[in-house]
């Protein structure tokens, strides 16, 4: 009995979710110490597992605290497979700094594409994914946020010698493969992550509801991913959202309602509208897949009305001068100060692309823009108990390239100015 792969995700102060395949097929438990050795672990309760897969819940975790995690199955621990996590500083609404990684855009014409799978050249296994995990663990982030495209199968198009039936055996076959690729898998399971789609792991190229795996992608999702609550029911659209702190974070899916002129669908802007005049956190960090700023169709430029909808519901929470974006899909890094980001007027960023091919883009973006591969960002979070900073910064494999920050005080800074926090670049 062994684990096939394991991840870790929805970390809170507290608590942490788990997902894992195994070979066995009656039940799973998981062990948590803080030690790396793995020394006197406390055990979950038993899980059933459904098609070798189980996913867990830990609890009563304490605030601050790195755990190392194994899995048992069918009462034989896999001791040669170890995850990590690290638990949120401190309760939800109390002050709290830290960073979090946000990622995007493996598997298009990669360098190094992926070592097995239905289709390697739709994958990758390159080593950003390492250079990322050393980071994130030198520096305790507390998760890594993946804003789409984790692999490129286009799943419904029949495409790269793949079945067009999109069935749910093919989405769980999709995650089996990118997991399969050992720097990711090691990523997903020593780092908390967090995966919303964009169209080329939901369905195929600038997909929408319309999709021929639709439902069977958010049913694998719902089934397989260690996410956050979910607030619509089986078959809605997997937008949601979590606190860490006194921030909150967003997380939209710009895909599976996307027809017409919604990108996001009634549910979701329903949702969206409720949130953002109820919550009571002081900062918002937006992780939104599709490009709030560009001209394409596939962009937010092809939904302007309701674009202007979001900044309505912006503005009348006093949300702008408060918050960053951070988007992928193009293949670049990018960033927008408020003033340069005429939607809003809050900064925006984009993280991409890991190993996919590089993308010229839009020059709407005033702070810069870098096309490349082995790329990816940071948000930190500085709270000092009065003044929240959120710094985003962009890089090239170890290398910070740039950075926008911006304070609960409504001041934006860039790299010109003087920093809310200080940055050695």
């Amino acid at each position: 009995m062994s684990v096939v792969w394991m991840m870790v995700g929805a970390t809170t102060d507290t608590s942490a979710v788990v997902s894992t395949k195994v070979t066995g097929s009656a039940s799973v438990r998981v062990g948590v110490s803080t030690s790396a050795s793995f020394t006197s672990p406390v055990w979950s309760a038993s899980t059933v597992t459904s098609n070798n897969h189980a996913k867990v819940s830990l609890t009563g975790l304490t605030a601050g605290t790195r755990y190392y995690w194994r899995v048992e199955d069918n009462g034989v621990v896999d001791n040669s497979v170890t995850g990590q996590l690290r638990t949120a500083p401190a309760a939800s609404g109390s002050a709290a700094s830290y960073t979090i990684g946000c990622i995007g855009d493996a598997g298009l014409t990669p360098t190094t594409p992926g070592v097995s799978g239905s289709a390697t050249s739709r994958l990758s296994n390159h080593s950003i994914f390492d250079t990322i995990r050393t980071k994130a663990l030198a520096e305790d982030w507390l998760m890594v946020a993946h804003l789409g495209d984790l692999c490129y199968y286009d799943l419904g198009s029949g495409s790269h010698g793949l079945s067009s039936a999109a069935s749910l055996a093919q989405y769980r076959s999709m995650l089996d493969d990118v997991l399969a690729q050992p720097r990711q898998h090691q990523l997903y399971r020593e780092v908390p992550w967090q995966w919303m789609w964009d169209d080329h792991d939901y369905g195929p190229n600038d997909s929408g509801a319309s999709a021929p795996g639709r439902a069977n992608a958010l049913a694998m999702y719902r089934e397989r991913i260690p996410s956050y609550t979910l607030p619509g029911g089986a078959g809605t659209p997997i937008y949601h959202s979590w606190q860490i702190g006194r921030v909150l974070f967003i997380s939209s899916d710009t895909r599976s309602d996307r027809a017409g002129s919604t990108m996001l669908g009634s549910a979701q802007m329903s949702w969206l509208d409720t949130l953002l005049s109820t919550s009571t956190a002081e900062a918002l960090v937006w992780l939104m897949p599709t490009p709030w700023l560009g001209v394409g169709s596939d962009t937010w430029a092809g939904y302007t009305s309701e674009r202007d909808d979001i900044v309505d519901m912006l503005t009348a929470g006093g949300w702008a001068d408060r918050m960053l974006m951070v988007n992928a899909d193009a293949h670049t890094l990018a960033i927008s100060s408020a003033t340069g980001n005429p939607y809003g007027g809050f900064p925006v960023i984009l993280c991409a692309g890991l190993d996919a091919t590089p993308h010229s883009y839009s020059t709407q973006y005033d702070g810069g823009a870098w096309p490349g591969r082995e790329q990816y960002a940071t948000v930190q979070v500085d709270d000092s108990g009065t003044d929240i900073c959120l710094t985003a910064t962009v890089y090239r494999r170890e290398r910070a390239i740039s950075w926008v920050s911006v304070n609960t005080g409504g001041t934006t800074r860039v790299p010109a100015g003087n920093p809310c926090h200080v940055l050695a670049l």
